[in-house]
């Protein structure tokens, strides 16, 4: 096994402890059990706890990315192959569908959380986290990408709103409950926020 695939794997077993158990449990006695390797090894690649954390946090960024380019081009499609009147319900079951996606990954999400609850406010992982390579990232992609092609407003101020909608519904799907109805609450919001009339796609 190479070095780089090593370091991903102890990476994706300390992300299995953490959301299994915690920041707390995370040593590198418990990533060589929970990664199944010998004693030692987790200490090798990454000789202090900081490291470790680096190499999770790295790994929870590269799987956001290609979440975020997956959803992108889903909505891509969707928006362009599709050329009826985009309603509230309809830009609603769209947005559900995509938090749906980003919470299906349970493990990494509650490794996010517990992350960012336990690290300092300052730190550089933390602010990796919730920013460019954070799951962040992909709700304010689509979710601009999506208000924008169905001629919604979509000024910064209505981007982050959904944006911290859609952060929470990802955390209620993933921490709380995992059936609540996703469509019906982002439905509610955008009807609040003025979007409830219909929209003609563009070319109608």
């Amino acid at each position: 096994m190479s070095s780089r695939n090593r370091r991903e794997l102890i990476a994706d077993a300390g992300i299995r402890i953490i959301a299994r158990d915690g920041v707390r449990a995370l040593t590198h006695r418990a990533v060589d059990r929970e990664a199944q390797l010998p004693q030692g090894s987790t200490s090798y690649h990454a000789k202090t706890r900081a490291a470790l954390l680096e190499l999770i946090v790295d790994l929870l960024a590269s799987r956001t990315k290609i979440d975020t380019e997956a959803l992108a081009a889903d909505a891509n499609t969707r928006f362009d192959h599709d050329e009826r009147r985009f309603t509230v319900d309809h830009l609603a079951t769209l947005l559900a569908g995509l938090v749906g996606t980003l919470a299906a990954r349970r493990g990494d999400m509650r490794a996010r959380y517990a992350l960012l609850l336990e690290l300092d406010d300052a730190s550089d992982l933390r602010q990796r986290l919730i920013g460019d390579s954070g799951v962040s990232a992909a709700a304010r992609l689509v979710a601009a990408q999506a208000l924008a092609k169905a001629g919604l407003p979509n000024s910064d101020a209505h981007v982050d709103e959904l944006l911290s909608l859609t952060d929470s519904l990802v955390f209620n799907r993933t921490a709380i409950s995992p059936t609540a109805d996703l469509r019906n609450v982002l439905a509610r919001y955008l009807r609040g926020a003025g979007f409830a009339e219909p929209v003609v796609m563009p070319g109608e």
